[in-house]
């Protein structure tokens, strides 16, 4: 089934079943950011693609390796990525990261970014595309949490989760997806929908999951009408539980078979211990009865 004829009111309801499911299995709190506007574009640096676990510790380890923002600025890709190698494509992110407090510093001559806040969202979209490498999700990030404006910050694991559901189409680029998501979720609800599903998208125990081939779209499984359902169903199974409770099975079975072998070859080796002791027994009596007869001949 297309998305395009789903009616925004279902696809509403839709995401909010989705995050219905998606609270039992991660929380249903955003986590608190009172960060100012440059820490909240370093920290989106981190976030893109990962959980918010796994970008806050990579975002302090950034902070404690450096001196401070300006030893960063000076810095070379490879040292700051250094710090960063917890995460994916940690690069891309030291790039990032260089090139905001770069733009900042030139710009204000000092690590505060806060004039942000006063701008429109179309006068705040203008500055930071002014920013090089800056991926639009950390734009986005930015613009909702620093200005509170009413958009999806979308990354590539959001685009995987979201076409996996049905509701955008696969390949999706994230800043195009974000718009079209945007229409279907109410301001309120935003954050906690993109926290949720990046938990889900970069769950190592999900990520293979959400792998679209052409005979899913054939048979009609990326279907947006049972997504909640399907969502249910890869929470319950995971991708490869079967195949990890098979493999006691057949250790089991395994153990049983050698343990027959063991009682087999042991109930033979009794018996041939007492062929051994009978030999034994029978040399002895035979040399006793030589030495009766040669003692009597010596008497006559």
């Amino acid at each position: 089934m297309s998305t395009t004829k789903l009616k925004a009111s279902d696809r509403q309801a839709l995401f909010r079943k989705i995050v219905t499911v998606l609270k039992k299995k991660y929380g249903g709190g955003v986590p608190k950011d009172q960060r100012n506007v440059l820490e909240t574009m370093l920290f989106a640096c981190c976030l893109e693609n990962a959980r918010n676990q796994e970008a806050e510790a990579a975002y302090q380890n950034l902070l404690s390796t450096f001196h401070d923002l300006n030893e960063i600025r000076v810095s070379s890709i490879s040292e700051v990525e250094r710090s960063l190698d917890s995460l994916d494509d940690a690069a891309w992110r030291a790039l990032r990261i260089r090139d905001t407090l770069q733009y900042v510093f030139e710009k204000y001559y000092v690590f505060d970014f806060e004039p942000l806040r006063r701008k429109t969202v179309d006068s705040a979209v203008k500055q930071l595309a002014k920013i090089k490498c800056l991926s639009p999700f950390v734009q986005l990030y930015t613009l909702q949490h620093s200005l509170g404006a009413h958009v999806i910050p979308m990354d590539d694991t959001l685009c995987r989760v979201v076409a996996w559901l049905g509701l955008i189409p696969q390949g999706m680029p994230p800043d195009k997806a974000a718009e079209e998501v945007k229409s279907s979720v109410r301001k309120s609800d935003a954050p906690l929908l993109g926290h949720l599903l990046r938990e889900l998208g970069a769950d190592p125990t999900f990520k293979s999951a959400f792998k679209i081939t052409k005979a899913m779209l054939t048979d009609g499984e990326v279907d947006p009408t049972d997504a909640a359902k399907r969502l249910e169903s890869l929470l319950k199974n995971p991708p490869g539980r079967t195949k990890k409770v098979s493999k006691p099975r057949k250790k089991t079975t395994a153990k049983k078979s050698t343990a027959k072998t063991k009682k087999g070859t042991a109930s033979k080796r009794p018996t041939a211990k007492k062929k051994n002791v009978t030999k034994k027994v029978s040399r002895p009596q035979k040399a006793t009865k030589k030495k009766t007869t040669r003692r009597v001949t010596k008497k006559k």
